[in-house]
C-alpha cells in the first residue's frame, strides 16, 4: 500500500488529475470537474475522428481498403485517441499552471501594502474583521475580491478563523498561507495582532526587494541570451540561405554552359530537387527557420525567467515579442544579403 501511495505521489499529472477540482480552485476556474473532463474527451474526441477521416480518404483507393480502414480505426480509437487526450491534458495543465502563477504573483504583489492598511485600523481599535473590510480598496483588484467574500461569511457564521483557512486554500502560495496561519494563533493567543501583522508585512517586503536584488545580478546573462536569439540566429539563418542560394545559381550557370562534369563537384551537402510541381528550396528552409526560431524562443525565455525569478512562469509573454522580432530581423537580413553577390 505504501509503495503505491509513494508511486502515485510519484505521478504528479496522475495526482492532478484524481483532486482536479482542487487545482481548478487554486487556478481561478470556477467550472465543475466533469465539465472540464467533457471538454477534454470531446476535444480530443473531435481531433482523433478528423485525424482517422483524413486517413480513411487516404487508403480509400487501396485494394484491401477494408483491413487497411479496421487496422487504422482500431489504432486511431485506442492508443490514437489516448494520446490525443494526453496532449490536450497537459496542454490545459500548462494553462492551469500558468493562471495558478498569474493569481499568485498578483495577491504577492499588494499583500504588503493591504496587510499595513490592516495594521493600521488595528491599531486605531478597530476589531480584526472590520480592519480587513476598512482596509480593502479597489485598486486591489483580485485581493479587492477576496477580502469582500470573506467579509460575508464572517458577517454570516459570525467566525473569522474558517474563511481565512478557505481563503488561503484558494491559492498556490506559501506566503499567502504563512500571514494567514500567523494570524489564526495570534488569534488564538491574544497576541498584539497589529505588530504581528507589521512584522509580515515588512518581511514581505524584504522578500520581494531580495528578489528584486537577485534578479538584477543576472542581467548580463540575459542580456548574452537575448542578443543571440534575435540578433546572432537570424543573421547566421539568412546567410546560411544566401549561400545555398549562391550554390544553387553557380550550379545552374555550370548546368547551362553544358559542363555537367564541373557542375557535379558543386553539389549541396544534401541534394534539392526543384521540379515544376515541387517547392524551391527556400520554401523549405524559410520553414525550419519559422521552427528553429519559435524553438529559440522558447527555450530562450523558459531559461531567462528560470535564472531570473526562479521559475518558468514569469517571463512566458515575452515568448511570442521574442518570436516576432527574431522573424524581423531574419527577413531584413535576407533583404540585406540579396543586394550583395547576386548571379
Amino acid at each position: 500500500m505504501k509503495h503505491t501511495q509513494s508511486f502515485h505521489k510519484s505521478l504528479p499529472y496522475l495526482e492532478q488529475f484524481r483532486h482536479l477540482q482542487r487545482y481548478l480552485l487554486l487556478g481561478g476556474i470556477k467550472a465543475p470537474a466533469k465539465l472540464v473532463y467533457l471538454f477534454l474527451l470531446g476535444g480530443a474526441a473531435i481531433i482523433d475522428i478528423s485525424i482517422l477521416s483524413y486517413f480513411i480518404g487516404l487508403v480509400w483507393e487501396y485494394k484491401l481498403r477494408v483491413l487497411y480502414l479496421i487496422i487504422i480505426t482500431l489504432v486511431m480509437f485506442s492508443l490514437g485517441y489516448f494520446l490525443i487526450f494526453m496532449v490536450f491534458w497537459l496542454l490545459f495543465l500548462l494553462i492551469l499552471d500558468y493562471l495558478k502563477f498569474k493569481r499568485r504573483a498578483e495577491l504577492e504583489e499588494i499583500l504588503p501594502e493591504f496587510l499595513r492598511l490592516v495594521s493600521a485600523n488595528h491599531r486605531a481599535g478597530l476589531p480584526l474583521d472590520v480592519s480587513l473590510w476598512k482596509a480593502n480598496r479597489p485598486r486591489f483588484g483580485i485581493l479587492s475580491v477576496e477580502v469582500d467574500e470573506l467579509a460575508r461569511k464572517t458577517y454570516a457564521t459570525g467566525d473569522l478563523m474558517g474563511p481565512l483557512e478557505e481563503f488561503g486554500r484558494k491559492y498556490d502560495s506559501p506566503l499567502l498561507m504563512r500571514v494567514i496561519s500567523n494570524l489564526i494563533e495570534g488569534l488564538k493567543t491574544g497576541s498584539d495582532i497589529a505588530s504581528l501583522l507589521d512584522d509580515v508585512s515588512n518581511n514581505v517586503r524584504t522578500i520581494k526587494n531580495t528578489r528584486k536584488e537577485l534578479a538584477s545580478e543576472v542581467e548580463n546573462y540575459m542580456l548574452f541570451i537575448t542578443i543571440t536569439v534575435l540578433i546572432i540566429s537570424p543573421l547566421m539563418f539568412s546567410l546560411t540561405s544566401k549561400m545555398a542560394e549562391l550554390i544553387e545559381g553557380v550550379k545552374s550557370i555550370l548546368l547551362s554552359s553544358g559542363t555537367e562534369q564541373a557542375a557535379s563537384t558543386v553539389e549541396m551537402p544534401f541534394k534539392i530537387t526543384q521540379s515544376n510541381v515541387g517547392k524551391p528550396f527556400q520554401y523549405y528552409f524559410d520553414i525550419f527557420v519559422y521552427l528553429m526560431t519559435a524553438t529559440s524562443s522558447v527555450v530562450s525565455v523558459l531559461l531567462m525567467s528560470t535564472i531570473k525569478y526562479g521559475n518558468i512562469q514569469s517571463e512566458l509573454k515575452k515568448i511570442p515579442v521574442y518570436f516576432v522580432i527574431s522573424l524581423v530581423c531574419y527577413t531584413l537580413f535576407k533583404l540585406m544579403f540579396s543586394n550583395f553577390i547576386k548571379i
